[in-house]
């Protein structure tokens, strides 16, 4: 269930991150002078490195999110609700603010490192 769970969360970071991206590169892949077989190659290395970055994208603010998460609690302070969405929201404007991922993309991140909140939860309080 956990290799689904990834596989669909992997696949709405692709789609979130890369959405600008894939249409611009996918029109020059489009107009460019190569045959049907060729551009569909390119299209499909296109969308397989697409789904990639969103994965690493993904892990790379779960990753930061944990760590921040961790600093929290070293300081004596328990986490809960607010105080998740709190650093989900830090850390998604971080990656914005450095230009790594449009607005559509940040949010779309938020979202999915929001629903994450369950399973930090239970990690949290063991």
């Amino acid at each position: 269930m956990e290799d689904k769970k990834k596989t669909n969360t992997a696949g709405k970071v692709a789609t979130g991150v890369a959405l600008g991206a894939l249409a611009g590169a996918a029109a020059g892949i489009l107009f460019a002078p190569k045959s049907g077989k060729e551009t569909r190659k390119d299209i499909e290395k296109l969308a397989k490195d697409t789904k990639e970055k969103g994965v690493e994208l993904y892990e790379k603010a779960k990753k930061e999110v944990a760590k921040k998460i961790e600093n929290v609690q070293k300081a004596g302070k328990k986490i809960d609700g607010e105080d998740y969405k709190k650093i989900v929201d830090e850390i998604v404007e971080g990656f914005k603010g450095n230009g790594k991922v449009t607005e559509e993309a940040s949010k779309k991140l938020g979202e999915l490192l929001r629903e994450d909140w369950k399973e930090v939860k239970k990690k949290i309080s063991a």
